[in-house]
C-alpha cells in the first residue's frame, strides 16, 4: 500500500511539474518580443541567404490551448507590415503536432523564422529542437525557460526591463550566426 502510494504521489508530482512548465507567464508582452526579435534577427548573418527578399515568419502555438492560441495571434497582428533587415515579413500559422512535421513546413515552406507561442512542455520543446538541427531557421520562444529546452531565443524581464537570452549552441546548429554587437546585449544560456 505504502509502494503505491508513493507512486501515486509521485505521478501527481510530475504531472504538476509538467503542467507548471507548459503554463509559464509570458514575462514581456508579446508584441514587445515581436519588436526585439524583428531587431535580433536583422543581426543574423545567415538571414540573407535565408530570406533573399521575404522573411517568412512561423508562428507555432499549442492546440486546444487559449493562452498559445492567444499569443500566437497576437504575434501575428504584431508582425503585419514589419520589415526585418529592409525586408518585408510574412507571418503564417501552425498548430504543433511535433517536431519534424515543423522542420518538414520550415523547408517545404522556406520559413526563416520560428516563433513559439506559450504552452509547450519540455517535451515538446525538446523534439522541436531536435527537429530544427542543421535547419537554418531561427527558432524564437514566448517564455524564457524556452531557451534552455528548445529554442535559440527567448525574452525575460529583468529588473523592469526586458532582457535578451540566448542559446549559442543551438543557434550555431540551427545555421544562426548572431554579430557580436548583439551578443554583447544578450545572456547567453547554455
Amino acid at each position: 500500500m505504502r509502494r503505491r502510494s508513493f507512486f501515486s504521489s509521485l505521478i501527481a508530482a510530475l504531472l504538476v511539474g509538467a503542467s507548471a512548465a507548459a503554463d509559464e507567464e509570458v514575462a514581456v508582452p508579446v508584441a514587445l518580443q515581436i519588436e526585439l526579435l524583428i531587431k535580433v534577427a536583422a543581426y543574423d548573418k545567415n538571414l540573407p541567404a535565408r530570406a533573399p527578399s521575404l522573411v517568412k515568419v512561423l508562428i507555432v502555438s499549442k492546440r486546444d490551448d487559449g493562452q498559445s492560441s492567444n499569443a500566437a495571434q497576437q504575434a501575428q497582428r504584431a508582425l503585419a507590415g514589419k520589415v526585418v533587415a529592409n525586408r518585408p515579413t510574412e507571418a503564417s500559422a501552425l498548430t504543433f503536432s511535433d517536431g519534424p512535421a515543423l522542420a518538414a513546413r520550415v523547408r517545404e515552406k522556406g520559413i526563416a523564422v520560428v516563433y513559439v507561442a506559450p504552452g509547450f512542455n519540455q517535451g515538446e520543446l525538446e523534439s522541436i529542437a531536435r527537429a530544427l538541427e542543421g535547419v537554418s531557421v531561427l527558432s524564437t520562444g514566448a517564455v524564457a525557460s524556452f531557451v534552455q529546452h528548445g529554442v535559440v531565443l527567448s525574452f525575460d524581464l529583468v529588473g523592469g526591463k526586458p532582457k535578451l537570452l540566448v542559446h549559442l549552441a543551438r543557434a550555431q546548429r540551427q545555421k544562426v550566426d548572431l554579430s557580436a554587437q548583439v551578443l554583447k546585449l544578450v545572456k547567453v544560456v547554455e
